[in-house]
């Protein structure tokens, strides 16, 4: 600014822009923060949900097939193939119900409120009843035998075992909660097999506590998918930085008096708190489709692997070797 120029403005103490700008710090720096935590517990509870879904079904395949084992030295094949059958259908239940939660947690309501964000601001009620209205979009799943392992850019379908049946689907369609019906289909079939599986049922009831333990750590990730940062405190801090933003050109031509450090200060100063709230916007919804938002199909293809890796045969046939892992220590005795 011209100093001569009869609408320079005459700053007698710097205060009062040093106390806006200590306030729009704080409260930028605070957000981000917020923002931080919420990410970092979502990604801790997606890990929490996986680690004790993969012990639960861990559990339960191991009871079947030390059943499976001891009913045929028995001669009771009927009772391996019912054995057998729950563990195929447990198997591919498990992948359905990851697919779901996973796709639960994408389309969150912070994400469509994200989607939303150019046709207006709606409230909770009106998406409630839009999505009573469009139904159950079903994610878009591919068999693990016909999945390209190849990494491609958005790429958003999920593994499973075999996709659901008609009648699956239809229900499905309409259920409310999808994620507690399949995790209604798993129970069911864990209870139906109690009555065959020769583990005492204090033990088996371990599968039922890492379910829940499991779904405990899927509803706190979606209480962060559908639960949004307050608005009238994003809105509150956008009108701080718009009010930082016009006063920040003039306080820093008038302190530094300069062409040279002066651009270039005011240029610091306004990117470094714009970076760090668009920062903090983009860790405050984790789940979504956006570069940097979390993976969930990479969670999901983990989860079917570890599925795949406790059942293939050749686990099964290592495991009922007698002499397993103690060839070396025969040589040695």
């Amino acid at each position: 600014l011209d100093s001569g120029w009869e609408v320079t403005p005459e700053l007698y103490h710097h205060y009062g822009f040093q106390a806006l700008g200590a306030g729009v710090t704080f409260a930028i720096v605070f957000r981000t923060q917020l923002a931080w935590n919420r990410y970092w517990e979502a990604v801790t509870q997606l890990h929490f949900m996986y680690s004790k879904w993969v012990d639960a079904f861990m559990q339960f395949q191991a009871f079947a097939e030390v059943t499976c084992k001891a009913a045929l030295e028995k001669g009771d094949q009927g009772k391996a193939d019912r054995i057998q059958q729950k563990q195929r259908r447990v198997k591919v239940n498990f992948a359905l119900l990851s697919s779901v939660a996973a796709e639960r947690l994408t389309t969150g309501d912070n994400q469509r409120m994200e989607d939303l964000r150019a046709h207006g601001t709606k409230t909770r009620a009106s998406m409630r009843i839009e999505k009573e209205r469009t139904g159950w979009n079903a994610p878009r799943m591919t068999p693990r035998l016909n999945f390209d392992r190849q990494p491609r850019l958005h790429d958003h379908d999920y593994v499973v075992f075999e996709r659901p049946s008609k009648q699956q689907m239809e229900l499905l369609a309409r259920s409310q909660d999808t994620v507690s019906t399949v995790m209604y289909w798993i129970i069911w079939d864990l209870a139906d097999s109690m009555k065959d599986i020769d583990i005492a049922p204090p033990i088996q009831s371990r599968m039922y506590q890492e379910l829940s333990n499991g779904m405990l750590g899927f509803n706190n990730c979606l209480k962060i998918a559908d639960v949004p940062f307050p608005l009238p405190f994003a809105q509150l801090l956008g009108l701080l930085l718009v009010a930082f933003s016009l006063l920040i050109p003039m306080y820093v031509i008038v302190f530094t008096r300069s062409q040279v450090a002066g651009p270039i200060l005011c240029f610091c100063l306004f990117e470094s708190l714009w970076c760090l709230n668009e920062v903090a916007k983009e860790l405050e919804n984790p789940f979504g489709q956006d570069t940097n938002d979390i993976t969930l199909t990479e969670f999901h293809l983990n989860f079917v692997d570890a599925l795949e890796d406790v059942t293939h045969a050749e686990q099964q046939i290592l495991l009922r070797d007698p002499d397993m892992g103690l060839e070396e220590v025969a040589m040695r005795i």
